[in-house]
């Protein structure tokens, strides 16, 4: 579907209406978002056989954030908000599975833009010798979450009610996923109210 829906949309075979345009342009999106609904559900099944392989290796945090910076970047679209990385100081490296991390990292950020139509939004990497951990956290000035409903988010196929829920699209299924993906890490996820 989303193969044919892009043959039509780049005219290979002539062109469209408008409203032949507009009407492929809504399959094509349907398609794209069943198809990260299917991989999200793949990953969870994959994760919940034990059948996800951790590839760890040595990860420069700054490196990662400013790969995070150019992706995340065009999804920033109100100039009312900021999405700011705090590179680490000293530098940060860490032995684990970048790929995992990366994509934690990138759904809760995704989250934060969202769920913030003004305000900032701050990525930053805490070290802790002493407990031998890093955090990471990503804090916003976004809706916010009440406090009995800060374990919802969690369980899938949940998702909080809120004007702006109508807006965006989700499944309820990316926490979720975060929370299995830093296991499979050795850590956890958690949402923090200040």
């Amino acid at each position: 579907i989303r193969a044919l829906a892009k043959l039509l949309l780049d005219r290979v075979d002539g062109e469209l209406s408008y409203e032949q345009e507009k009407q492929v342009a809504y399959i094509a999106q349907a398609a794209n978002g069943l198809n990260e609904l299917v991989n999200d559900l793949l990953d969870i099944a994959k994760i919940e056989a034990g059948k996800v392989d951790v590839r760890p290796s040595v990860v420069d945090v700054g490196r990662m954030f400013s790969a995070l910076r150019g992706m995340l970047r065009p999804l920033l679209v109100s100039e009312k908000l900021t999405l700011t990385f705090v590179e680490p100081e000293p530098p940060l490296e860490l032995f684990t599975d970048e790929a995992k991390l990366s994509q934690i990292l990138r759904n809760f950020i995704s989250n934060a833009l969202k769920f913030t139509e003004a305000g900032e939004i701050i990525v930053r990497a805490l070290s802790n010798a002493e407990k031998g951990v890093v955090v990471f956290e990503v804090a916003d000035t976004g809706v916010g979450i009440r406090q009995e409903e800060l374990q919802l988010i969690f369980e899938e196929f949940s998702q909080i009610e809120h004007p702006l829920q109508r807006k965006v699209k989700g499944t309820g299924l990316g926490l979720p996923l975060c929370r299995n993906l830093a296991k499979l890490l050795r850590g956890d996820v958690a949402v923090d109210r200040k």
